[in-house]
């Protein structure tokens, strides 16, 4: 089921399980080498799949989404004192920000490297892709016709995730500047995070999203007249 959204939107890359380990698992390896924030792991996540600990997370606001630290904790922090003086964020914007469970691993997992299909269960906390405007357009298209609740936001970019994770819906994430610089991407990317327990009603309404798309670009003559 979660290869057909890959399939569905036809995504340059693959979709990221994202689960929150109580232990680290002995089937995956850990993360060996250096990521300068924790969206970071989403861009290695699309090829490979290892877990990470809370050392492996160099950001200040991400440790802090991921549940790895306090909004007091990180507020001496370089980054975080950059980003404050500046006005682009306050401690009290931080204390707010939406946070995952802390757990003892974080592991991120490609869909397109798992054997077979995978369907939502209790063996993923969160799916999150790289995409465009136009397969944004198709997921919102879908999650308002099945009644699936949305938002979309902007900094911190990892922040989707926690918020995906405590509304139980599907977040659209702009992207934020120091998310870019730290971790290259294209300007044109744009962030989903899903939460599993609509996986199902999402792409059965995506099915028929892509079919009527599919008819419109089938049918071009006809809307230029």
């Amino acid at each position: 089921m979660l290869k057909e959204i890959g399939r569905l939107l036809k995504l340059e890359n693959s979709p990221i399980i994202i689960r929150l380990e109580d232990e680290p698992p002995s089937s995956r390896r850990r993360f060996m080498g250096y990521a300068p924030a924790s969206c970071s792991f989403w861009r290695f996540g699309i090829d490979s799949t290892f877990y990470t600990f809370d050392g492996d997370h160099n950001c200040s606001i991400g440790k802090v989404i991921h549940g790895l630290r306090e909004a007091a904790e990180v507020k001496d922090n370089d980054d975080v004192k950059l980003l404050t003086s500046i006005g682009w964020l306050s401690m009290e914007d931080i204390s707010k920000l939406p946070r995952l469970p802390r757990k003892a691993a974080i592991s991120y997992i490609p869909v397109d490297m798992l054997e077979g299909d995978v369907v939502p269960g209790n063996d993923l906390d969160l799916i999150t892709f790289f995409c465009n405007a136009e397969q944004v357009m198709l997921v919102v298209d879908a999650a308002e016709r099945a009644g699936i609740e949305y938002r979309i936001r902007s900094r911190p970019t990892c922040a989707i995730l926690g918020e995906a994770y405590l509304m139980k819906g599907i977040v659209i994430g702009l992207g934020c500047t120091p998310s870019r610089l730290r971790t290259p991407y294209s300007a044109n990317d744009l962030f989903v995070a899903i939460h599993p327990s609509i996986v199902g009603r999402l792409i059965e309404h995506l099915r028929q999203v892509v079919k009527v798309e599919e008819y419109l670009h089938a049918n071009k003559a006809m809307l230029l007249g």
